[in-house]
Order: structure tokens, then C-alpha cells, then sequence
């Protein structure tokens, strides 16, 4: 009889660890019916760091996954988690990428192969006559001081994130500041005579080529991310990367009603 109870208990407590083992496992269905559910990337990301993973990483599995809602990062987590015996580093490390992302608040600066981050400003608005009128009137975007707090030397390129539903060309410009004798930088923004236009005096604009970056990994959902380049080198002289986030829906990024200026100076 003895016998007979360890027996059942042994069948018993196998039956019990072999069913704990399998509520641990997660798959692709298990993946899909949490982006189902609504729940967000971090918390998915932490289900299969935790989890025994059982994936499917096949071509048409992974396209399945991307159409239900499964980020780049998650996609990775799964196949760290079905390459690899250490998922919880597959796991932190997409995370990490996450974290990682680019900022559309920032504009990133390329130097020398060196990265750093700009900073937005607003500028004051000034309007004012010219030729004592008969020259109409004109508007100016004014920075405070006469150089940038930032200078750089070298040909430098900007990493930009543009929201998906503007048109790159048309959500930013490279403008070359006047500096006035009253410790202003400014450009002209608009202005006429009989009619008024707005915009940067084309004077002041220097031209760039903007071209989408070839991995967008790094880019926020609603983004895309382009390299800005100087067509021409660079002269000595204050400027600023405008982006006018007061005009384009940016996905609740820049939520003021003014265009953001990323001030510079060139030495």
C-alpha cells in the first residue's frame, strides 16, 4: 500500500512541475493575443524575457507578428529568445534599443564621426519697416546674443526625425543668421509691399540635401529620421536648423504653436 501511495505521488508531483513548465512557455499566439489585448511593448518584452520561449521565427510567422501589431523590438526579443539559451539579455537588450531611440525634441549633430544632441530655442518675433516704409514691412526671427552658445568647426551633418505625415523638404531649414549691432541674431521670416509672404528670405537659406536614413530602427513610432547634409562647406557665421513644428501635426511632440530653432555657430 505503501508503495502504491509513493507511486501516485510521484505521478502526481511530475504531472503537477510538467504542467508549471508549460504555463511558462510563451509563443506566437501568446505574443499576438497581448498586442490583442492592448498591452504595451515593455510589458510584452517582459512576458518573453520571463517566459520559456517556443517560437516560430520563419518568414511568414514573422510577417504574421508584424501584422498584428508587434514592434522591431519585440520581433527581436523573439529571435534572441529562439536563438538563444539567454533570454534575458535578448530581452534587455531590445529594451535598451528602445531607450535608445532618437528624440524628435532633438536634433542630432554629426561631427567628425561624433554624435551630441541640439537643443531647441523659440525665438522672439520682430516687425518693423523697411526703407523707412517704402520698402513695406518685414519680420525677423531675433536669438538673443550674438553667438551661439554651440560652436562647431568642420562640415557637420543632422540626424532629424520627421513626422510621417510631413514632407521632408518642406518641415525644415538650414538659415545663416544676421548679426546686428544691438547683440540680436536675426533673419527674415516674412515681409512685402503691397502683399506680404512668409517664409525664410532665400538670402539666408543654405542648401542641403535630406535623405532618409537606410536604418530607421532607432526612429519613434510616427517618425522617420533623415540625414541633413550642407551641399557646400560651411563658412564662418551663426545659423540654425529650423523645423517648423508650429505648422506640422508632429504626434504630440512640440506641442507650443512656434517653429523650433537649433542655433550654431561656425568658427
Amino acid at each position: 500500500m505503501n508503495k502504491i501511495s509513493r507511486l501516485l505521488a510521484a505521478v502526481l508531483s511530475t504531472a503537477f512541475f510538467t504542467q508549471a513548465a508549460l504555463a511558462a512557455q510563451i509563443g506566437n499566439a501568446d505574443v499576438i493575443k497581448l498586442l490583442g489585448a492592448g498591452m504595451p511593448e515593455e510589458v510584452v518584452l517582459q512576458a518573453i524575457e520571463a517566459g520559456n520561449g517556443k517560437f516560430d521565427t520563419s518568414a511568414n510567422a514573422l510577417i504574421a507578428l508584424k501584422a498584428k501589431g508587434a514592434t522591431p523590438n519585440i520581433l527581436k526579443a523573439i529571435l534572441a529568445a529562439a536563438t538563444s539559451g539567454e533570454k534575458p539579455s535578448s530581452a534587455a537588450q531590445a529594451k535598451s534599443s528602445s531607450s535608445s531611440s532618437y528624440n524628435p525634441e532633438e536634433i542630432t549633430l554629426v561631427l567628425d564621426g561624433q554624435s551630441s544632441s541640439l537643443q531647441y530655442i523659440i525665438p522672439q518675433t520682430r516687425t518693423a519697416a523697411r526703407a523707412l516704409g517704402f520698402g513695406g514691412m518685414a519680420t525677423y526671427a531675433t536669438l538673443s546674443g550674438e553667438k551661439a552658445q554651440r560652436r562647431i568647426a568642420g562640415n557637420p551633418e543632422f540626424i532629424v526625425s520627421v513626422p510621417r505625415n510631413a514632407q521632408a523638404n518642406n518641415y525644415l531649414t538650414l538659415a545663416n543668421f544676421a548679426v546686428r549691432n544691438n547683440g540680436t541674431r536675426e533673419v527674415m521670416t516674412g515681409g512685402g509691399y503691397m502683399s506680404y509672404s512668409s517664409g525664410i528670405n532665400k538670402s539666408r537659406v543654405v542648401p542641403v540635401t535630406i535623405e532618409p536614413l537606410a536604418d530607421q530602427s532607432a526612429a519613434r513610432d510616427g517618425f522617420i529620421l533623415h540625414k541633413i547634409t550642407p551641399v557646400s562647406p560651411m563658412v564662418k557665421g551663426e545659423y540654425a536648423l529650423v523645423l517648423y513644428t508650429g505648422e506640422m501635426r508632429t504626434s504630440g511632440f512640440f506641442t507650443q504653436a512656434a517653429n523650433s530653432y537649433f542655433d550654431f555657430g561656425v568658427d
